[in-house]
C-alpha cells in the first residue's frame, strides 16, 4: 500500500503503484500515475495529466505538469500533460510544463537528472541518460537527445535541438542545434568533440576517428548547408556515426552551430527558403 504523509493532497484520481512514498505537503491534482518505487520527498506539486515511472524520485519544491507558458494556451484546454521516464532525478525547484496539445506530453527518457531550479518548457522531448545541471532552460519544443550534457545555464532556444551525446559548456546560448557529439561554449560556437564521452560510451575507435576526421575537414570550414551534407554523405558510407551527423543537419530546420563562433548572421549552412 503506498505510503502517503497525512499532510499531503492527493487527487481521488490519481494512481499510485503500492510501493510509492509521497512525503510531507506533497500536492497531487487530477490524473497523476505513479509507478513502482517512486519517491516525492516533500513539498511537490504535480498537475496531471502526468506519468511518472518506476523508481524516479522527485526533490522539495518541483513542480510537474503545471500549465505551459504560452498565451496561445487557453487555461482548462485538452492537454497530454507530461511524461517522465524510469530512475530519473528530479532536483529541488526544477519544473516541466505540460504540452500545448492533446496529442503529445512533454517528455523526459528514462535516467534523466534534472538538477537544481532546471526547466523544461511545454512540448520539448529530452532523451534517455541526458544531464540537465542547475539553471538549465530549455524553450518550448525544444529537444535533447540521448546522453547529452547540458551544463549550468545553458539555455536552448524554442525548437532548438541538441544532438546526442553533445557537451554544452556553462553558459551556452543556443539558438543554433548543436550536431551529435560536440562540444559547445559561449553563443552558437562549436569548440571541438565530446571525446571523453565517445570513449566512456565504448565507442568504437574508428567510429571516433571518423567523428574526428569529419569534425576537422568538414565543419572547420563552415560550408554552406547543400555542401557540408554533400561531404557527410561521403564519409557516412563508412561510417554510422558520421551517418548519424548527416542524418540530424538534414532534419535540423534551424542554422547549425558553425566552428570557431562565427556571427549567427554570417552562417551559411541556414536551410533554404521552405526549410530542408
Amino acid at each position: 500500500m503506498p505510503t502517503v504523509h497525512p499532510t499531503a493532497v492527493v487527487d481521488a484520481q490519481a494512481q499510485l503503484a503500492d510501493d510509492v512514498h509521497i512525503g510531507p505537503y506533497c500536492v497531487l491534482s487530477g490524473p497523476v500515475t505513479l509507478g513502482a518505487g517512486v519517491r516525492l520527498i516533500a513539498h511537490v506539486s504535480i498537475q496531471g495529466p502526468c506519468t511518472i515511472g518506476d523508481a524516479t524520485i522527485v526533490y522539495p519544491n518541483a513542480s510537474l505538469g503545471f500549465e505551459p507558458q504560452d498565451f496561445k494556451f487557453k487555461p482548462g484546454a485538452p492537454t497530454a500533460g507530461v511524461t517522465i521516464g524510469r530512475n530519473c532525478l528530479i532536483r529541488e525547484h526544477a519544473t516541466v510544463h505540460a504540452a500545448t496539445k492533446p496529442d503529445r506530453p512533454t517528455s523526459v527518457g528514462d535516467r534523466v537528472l534534472m538538477m537544481v531550479n532546471s526547466h523544461l518548457g511545454h512540448d520539448a522531448w529530452v532523451g534517455d541518460d541526458v544531464i540537465l545541471v542547475n539553471n538549465c532552460m530549455l524553450a518550448g519544443h525544444s529537444e535533447v537527445q540521448s546522453r547529452a550534457i547540458l551544463s549550468g545555464g545553458v539555455m536552448v532556444h524554442q525548437f532548438g535541438l541538441v544532438g546526442r551525446m553533445a557537451m554544452c559548456s556553462g553558459g551556452s546560448v543556443l539558438s543554433n542545434d548543436v550536431p551529435p557529439f560536440c562540444m559547445t561554449a559561449n553563443r552558437n560556437m562549436l569548440v571541438g568533440l565530446n571525446l571523453v564521452g565517445l570513449r566512456r560510451s565504448g565507442m568504437p575507435p574508428e567510429e571516433i576517428n571518423a567523428i574526428k576526421r569529419a569534425y576537422s575537414q568538414v565543419f572547420r570550414n563552415n560550408p554552406p548547408r547543400a555542401e557540408l551534407l554533400e561531404m557527410l554523405d561521403e564519409r557516412a558510407k563508412s561510417s554510422p556515426a558520421v551517418a548519424e551527423i548527416a542524418a540530424f543537419i538534414r532534419a535540423s530546420k534551424r542554422p547549425i552551430c558553425p566552428v570557431g563562433g562565427r556571427r549567427t548572421h554570417r552562417v551559411s549552412n541556414a536551410p533554404e527558403e521552405g526549410g530542408l
